[in-house]
Order: structure tokens, then C-alpha cells, then sequence
């Protein structure tokens, strides 16, 4: 069986159809201060040529595949976990969904496809980092994911053990 390289099952817009539709995110007044490293006291919008796309672009996708939309009745900011902490969970999980392609994913990237994601947000007073509307129960499902792709990526055999039992075999 081949093994597809991620883009295969993730991407289903090319680059420029991307920067098209998130065409708004570089005009947000919202979003003034915020650079690759996160947030700072400048007044300027975030540039998308100090971002990379790729990194970009795979943080959004896998926060819309497992994190899911904000419903919009979760308005509290979870005050346990920074956009920091956030980062290192999406690189782990990234990491191992890309089989190590995607090996970095920076403060201001996630801060970025948060918000892209339709999160809120809230600044951290004094540090490039914020917090967002996020349930405990999404941060859960999001280590879940990561385990279970190191799981998958560590035992060769586990996909067709894995399917077997689903089968009762």
C-alpha cells in the first residue's frame, strides 16, 4: 500500500486559493501587533510573507479537524492554557500527522489560525501570548489525536490490527 504524503489527504485548496480566501485576516484591525512571534505593542498588521504558509496552513487545517468550529456558546477564555502551551500540543500533533514534515509551529502561526478558526481571543498583558475560547474537552481531543497518531506512526502493524478488531476478527 503507498504511503500518501499528507497533503494528499489535508489540502484540498492550493496555496494561492488559500491566500484568496484568508485574504481579511491581513486586514483585521484586530489583529494589529501580532507577528510570527505573537503579540507585540507595535501597531501594524501581521504580514503573511513573515509566515509560512505551509506551517499556516496545516495549523488551521488541523484545528478545524479536531478542535472543530467554536459553537459559539463557549465564551469563556480557558485561562489553563495559553496560546504558548496551545502551540506545543498543534507542533506535537502536526508533527506526527506530517510524519515529521512539519516539525515547528510558531506562537504567532497558532495565535493566527485561532482566530482564523473563528476563536476568540484574549491577550496575556506583557507577553506575546493570549488565551482563547477553548473548552478543556477540545484540548482533551487534541492530545487523543496526538497519542493516536504516534501510536499509528511507532507500530507498523497497528492499522491492520486496529481494523481487524473493528471487524471482530
Amino acid at each position: 500500500m503507498e504511503d500518501k504524503d499528507y497533503l494528499y489527504y489535508f489540502w484540498q485548496n492550493s496555496k494561492e486559493d488559500w491566500i484568496r480566501e484568508s485574504a481579511l485576516l491581513w486586514k483585521d484591525k484586530t489583529l494589529k501587533g501580532l507577528t510570527v512571534h505573537g503579540w507585540t505593542d507595535k501597531k501594524t498588521l501581521p504580514q503573511i510573507e513573515d509566515f509560512d504558509l505551509e506551517e499556516l496552513m496545516a495549523t488551521v487545517d488541523t484545528i478545524k479537524c479536531y478542535f472543530h468550529s467554536p459553537s459559539g456558546r463557549y465564551n469563556k477564555f480557558n485561562e489553563e492554557y495559553s496560546s504558548y502551551g496551545l502551540k506545543h500540543l498543534l507542533e506535537r500533533t502536526i508533527y506526527e500527522i506530517t510524519k515529521g514534515r512539519i516539525n515547528y509551529v510558531s506562537n504567532g502561526t497558532l495565535i493566527l489560525a485561532m482566530y482564523h478558526c473563528g476563536y476568540k481571543f484574549q491577550r496575556i498583558s506583557g507577553t506575546p501570548n493570549c488565551y482563547f475560547n477553548l473548552p478543556k474537552k477540545s484540548i482533551k481531543r487534541m492530545e487523543e489525536v496526538r497519542e493516536a497518531h504516534h501510536f499509528f506512526n511507532t507500530h507498523p502493524d497497528a492499522k491492520i490490527y486496529f481494523h481487524d478488531k473493528r471487524r471482530n476478527i
